[in-house]
Formats: C-alpha cells, structure tokens, sequence
C-alpha cells in the first residue's frame, strides 16, 4: 500500500473522528472538503512515518504536540458555523511539519528531545535545539507552496541586509522581518525552508558585526545533528 493510500486511511480513519470529537466545533465528518486533501506522496509518507514514531501526542479533540513542543497543533481548519455540516479541510503545513520534524529524527539523529514545533516568539514553525538545551541550531519554517517559499527567502534576504528597517503592518513582509528580526535575536546557525513534495532550500546564517544576516545556501549535511553537538 502506497503512503498517499496510508494516509488517506489514517485521516478517515484516526484524525477526522478526533478532531469531531470537540463538542463546541459543531463539526461531523460528513463536513470535511475531500478536495482540501492535496498532500503528496512524499510528504505523506515522512507524516507516516513521524507518525509511527509516535512524535505527535494526542491531548484530546483533534489537538497535538509534535516531539517535545509545548504549543498545540492541530490538521484541520473550521469554516462558518454557518453551513450544515460545518466545512472544515486539511491543513497542509503542520502536515508538513510534522513530517520535517520527522526528518530530523529518523535521518539526521536529532534527539527527540531537542525538537519541537513553534519557536516562541511565533516567527518559525519548528526547532531543532542545541545540545545545552536552549540555543537553536535550526530554526525551520513551512509554507505550503514552492513559490511562496523562494518569496519568503528572497524577502528575509533583503531584510537581512537591512538592520534598520522599520517592520511592515501587515502581510508576507511583515512575516518575513518577524523572521528575520528572530533570527537577530536568537542567533541560529541554520535556517531551514520547507515546500511541499519534500522542496527544501537550506541556509547557513551569517552573522556580521554591523546587523547585517547573510544567507548562504548550502546542503542537507548541515541539517544532520552530528554538527551540532
């Protein structure tokens, strides 16, 4: 059985029943878009086996905590309360990071103990921690499409570049300075990328004594966590 088969069997199966589950949603399975579920087949196969691992905990109603993450994830997004049977569809990026976090467990030797989802200042999706237990050593981010992520990194490029911009009000700038102004902060060495299907584009962060972030691009072998010790 292939891993979209899988996957579309565990949905049906586990996460739909659960997230229906929440009383005061007002959701049934009957309500949920078919159409919303454009995972692929790559990307359902590194969801199975995060899975399988056990790397999300179920707290009840359709919610979650990935690895060691403390912020409550869920798959699914409400649409009105108005239609009968309330609309809800699948959520692309936390299917997406759940499988990354994967990634970095089952292929690059992250301890699970050192992963988790959300970085506290809510700039990125997801976390590798370094050996002392509060650097970040990869600092990952998910967007559901290839271009919006190359535009994410051609706009944190700019940032990076300048030290005294001013954050925008609203929109992908705004996310992309909040990302950038993160990683002033929080001083990680990699910045990690994610698309759908597994497109991923990874970055050395570059530190210069005048604010100034450049971003070199580089290969997977800095995501392994043999490097990071």
């Amino acid at each position: 059985m292939d891993s979209r088969i899988k996957f579309d069997a565990l949905i049906k199966a586990q996460l739909i029943p659960d997230f229906c589950t929440d009383e005061y949603a007002l959701i049934v399975p009957d309500g949920f878009d078919e159409k919303s579920n454009r995972v692929a087949e790559a990307d359902a196969e590194d969801f199975l086996r995060a899975w399988e691992t056990g790397l999300a905990s179920h707290l009840g109603r359709g919610r979650y905590l990935f690895a060691s993450g403390r912020l409550k994830e869920q798959f699914f997004w409400e649409g009105s309360k108005e239609a009968a049977p309330r609309k809800f569809t699948l959520w692309l990026e936390p299917i997406i990071t759940l499988g990354a976090i994967g990634r970095l467990h089952l292929d690059h030797g992250w301890p699970v103990s050192r992963l988790r989802s959300q970085s506290n200042d809510g700039a990125f999706d997801l976390l590798a921690i370094a050996a002392n237990g509060v650097d970040i050593s990869i600092s990952g981010e998910v967007k559901k499409t290839e271009r919006e992520a190359d535009q994410l990194i051609e706009l944190m490029i700019e940032f990076g570049q300048n030290h005294s911009a001013l954050e925008p009000s609203k929109g992908k700038l705004q996310n992309a300075f909040r990302k950038v102004r993160s990683l002033r902060s929080n001083i990680s060495p990699i910045l990690w990328i994610i698309g759908p299907d597994r497109y991923e584009r990874i970055f050395q962060v570059n530190y210069q004594k005048d604010g100034i972030i450049a971003l070199s691009e580089t290969d997977k072998k800095l995501l392994s966590c043999s490097i990071h010790q």
